[in-house]
């Protein structure tokens, strides 16, 4: 049976606040059915040069997305395309600016809300404009993809934590509070998730600084998790696992047995 992943990246999330208040998740890795680590992202630690860095496999200064208005700009081949040019089929349920990066045009609401991207093997996408989207929804529109088109990749980003840490800062009860409340929404998610034979990478593009920002060199920044579930079980993390940003594109190609 082929392997069928979800990649779930969820924007502004702290190593460390990962691992004291997701509950749920933390729960799978004392049971030994996940691996936990971390990575440290690439520069500026800003959004939009992060989604591109993930999806692409090569630094914002090679890439050429360097910061968050470079609104329309596609950002080059991506690991959408290798799974394409491979036969495997993929559904996104992200922030607009995913759409942006991935079809290098200026998003429209009223015209790219449930769009797909044939050429890149995306059948169908959720894309979502507004920062305080709630992350429960967002993961209710990644489950509606994943049970109408059964996609081989799932992307899913949720954006409450970046919301919370810009209102709050990345040292308050605000942000804390955000990742209790996704982690509600994941233990709700990844059962149904792990029992269709998906597994699941959950990491992060950023991490957040108690002044409300990010973008710098600083740990709190960059430093974010890289945590392993698969729907097996076993805390074995696989002999390709990604030690930076730049080999998350070839650790979901290679495990979606793209050549």
């Amino acid at each position: 049976m082929k392997s069928k992943l979800v990649l779930l990246l969820v924007d502004g999330l702290r190593a460390d606040t990962a691992r004291d208040y997701l509950g749920y998740v933390q729960a799978l890795n004392e049971a030994g059915r996940a691996h936990w680590g971390s990575l440290r992202c690439e520069l500026p630690s800003l959004s939009r040069p992060l989604y591109a860095t993930v999806i692409n496999g090569r630094t914002p200064l090679d890439h050429g997305i360097l910061g968050n208005g470079q609104a329309g700009q596609r950002c080059g081949s991506s690991v959408f395309d290798d799974l394409a040019a491979a036969g495997r089929r993929s559904a996104v349920a992200a922030y607009h600016w995913f759409y942006e990066l991935l079809a290098g045009v200026i998003f429209d609401p009223l015209a790219h809300r449930e769009g797909s991207l044939p050429a890149l093997g995306i059948d169908a996408g959720r894309w979502y404009w507004e920062d305080d989207y709630p992350d429960s929804h967002l993961l209710a529109d990644a489950e509606a993809l994943r049970q109408a088109h059964a996609p081989d990749f799932l992307l899913v980003h949720p954006m409450g934590m970046d919301l919370a840490g810009h209102r709050h800062g990345g040292e308050s009860t605000g942000y804390t509070g955000a990742a209790r409340r996704l982690d509600h929404v994941l233990a709700q998610a990844l059962p149904r998730w792990h029992a269709a034979g998906y597994d699941v990478l959950l990491t992060s593009d950023h991490g957040m600084h108690a002044d409300h920002w990010h973008g710098g060199s600083l740990p709190v920044e960059r430093d974010v998790p890289l945590v392993w579930l698969p729907c097996q079980g076993g805390a074995t993390a696989p002999a390709h696992w990604p030690r930076s940003q730049l080999e998350i594109r070839h650790f979901i190609a290679q495990h979606l047995g793209c050549p």
